[in-house]
């Protein structure tokens, strides 16, 4: 399989995710390509993954609307 690439996954208008045969990831985005071994592949999902865990927190946050009477005063 040296030399060749396979396409694990596509999102149209956004990149692709390909392995080429020595096992490179590689993450396509736009102009930008980043190539992950495996390990730091997983890494980067579970980071993402807690990124947007993060905005979904803080977008509930927003919905509900602030838990405490904010300072009408600035600095």
């Amino acid at each position: 399989m040296a030399g060749t690439e396979e396409v694990l996954a596509r999102s149209e208008g956004l990149g692709s995710v390909t392995v080429c045969g020595c096992g490179t990831i590689s993450l396509h985005v736009g102009g930008v390509t980043l190539r992950l071994e495996p390990t730091a592949f997983i890494q980067l999902d579970t980071m993402v993954q807690d990124a947007i865990e993060t905005l979904r927190t803080r977008a509930l946050e927003l919905e509900e609307g602030p838990s405490q009477v904010l300072s009408l005063m600035t600095h």
